[in-house]
């Protein structure tokens, strides 16, 4: 990839990244849409809220870091909120420190995830790059 090439991204606090990353977490409930599909890095969001820290065990669980790529495929109203649909999850071996945002999406330089998984889609689409 270019290195003036952004890669969008998306922060969301653990437990929940890493279950998206296992396929336990199909979708996730969130206060606001996005219009945006395709390819996303996840990034696990270095804090947690009070709730998460006393009713869930978090050790070992990266934060600050982008974990992963995920495909974000559909955005759906439920109930109060909308739900994100994830699909295709693919955990990065080494997790990449890196500091998260509000936004969704949010970019970081595609120079960050070189050698990953992330190396082998383009970002923002729902397909895997052609090989040449």
């Amino acid at each position: 990839m270019a290195s003036s090439v952004r890669f969008p991204a998306i922060s969301i606090r653990q437990p929940s990244a890493d279950r998206i990353l296992r396929g336990a977490l199909k979708r996730d409930v969130r206060s606001r849409p996005t219009r945006f599909r395709g390819w996303i890095l996840l990034h696990a969001s270095r804090t947690l809220s009070r709730e998460e820290r006393a009713k869930t065990k978090t050790d070992g669980l990266e934060t600050g870091k982008v974990v992963g790529l995920v495909q974000l495929e559909d955005c759906v109203r439920d109930g109060e909120g909308w739900a994100y649909v994830w699909k295709r999850p693919r955990r990065f071996r080494t997790a990449i420190p890196c500091r998260g945002h509000y936004s969704i999406p949010f970019y970081v330089p595609a120079s960050l995830v070189g050698g990953t998984p992330a190396s082998k889609v383009t970002p923002g689409t729902l397909t895997p790059k052609a090989s040449s």
